[in-house]
């Protein structure tokens, strides 16, 4: 009678086994993750090399920023700090985010300049934002433009600044028909341009008539009543008068920004 063989234990039977199955398995999940990045990033390379593909990344960060946030203007623009962003839009995560506009519009006021960092900087359904700095400078034209729209038939003349008392004044109409001076404060974090004093032909306005002027109030000035401003959290931090323009330093904490 024939004796059967005891079968040799097979290489890997046992607990060992297991755990080395698990490992392939995330390993193998990983190799599926980079190919399908692969498999995003070949189609826009082959179409030009990698230069249009950069570019064309570039591209599609600029057009996503502008279109959540309209107000920048035309003439934004948007990086990563000199960075390749290629990849970093593939895997939708961007350490840090760069945006600059000359043509920003906050409120009521036109022309304003912006710079703004934001870093890790995470896409996706819900964008997710580390942290934030802002950087805004208001031209005294933007102020004197501001009051224009305010008061329409009435022409605005010369806006100067007087750092020392911290007050902007706005000449109204020509042959010193009146002034209004304006004096910008920061008030729970947020920055506002209240008329303080007006004059028409020499004669002071009544404190209740004021507004009617174009002051700015909390949120008019910085942004922060709408947009994707306010939900950054941004909070003003510093106001600086120059005689040439007005300097607001903004910062924000993490957040998130819903997909437009």
């Amino acid at each position: 009678m024939r004796t059967a063989t005891p079968r040799a234990p097979r290489t890997g039977d046992g607990p060992a086994t297991g755990r080395r199955t698990a490992a392939g398995r995330r390993t193998a999940g990983r190799r599926r993750r980079v190919l399908v990045v692969a498999g995003l990033l070949v189609p826009v390379v082959l179409a030009g090399g990698a230069g249009l593909g950069e570019a064309a990344a570039r591209r599609v960060l600029h057009d996503r920023v502008l279109a959540a946030a309209p107000a920048l203007g035309d003439g934004a623009t948007v990086g990563a700090g000199g960075d390749p962003v290629l990849w970093d839009v593939a895997r939708r995560r961007i350490p840090h985010l760069e945006i600059g506009s000359d043509e920003a519009r906050y409120g009521r006021l036109p022309r304003i300049s912006v710079r703004a960092r934001l870093d890790d900087v995470r896409l996706g359904g819900t964008t997710r934002v580390g942290g934030s700095r802002v950087e805004v400078t208001v031209p005294l034209a933007s102020v004197g433009a501001a009051v224009q729209a305010a008061v329409p038939t009435v022409a605005v003349g010369a806006v100067t600044a007087d750092p020392a008392s911290g007050e902007i004044e706005v000449a109204l109409g020509r042959g010193g028909l009146g002034k209004v001076t304006m004096r910008p404060v920061i008030t729970d974090g947020r920055v506002s341009l209240p008329v303080t004093s007006a004059t028409v032909l020499g004669r002071p306005v009544a404190p209740e008539n004021l507004s009617r002027f174009g002051g700015l109030g909390a949120g008019q000035a910085d942004g922060r009543a709408t947009g994707p401003a306010n939900r950054l959290g941004l909070t003003a931090d510093t106001l600086r008068l120059q005689p040439d323009a007005l300097h607001i330093t903004l910062t924000g904490g993490p957040a998130t920004l819903p997909d437009s």
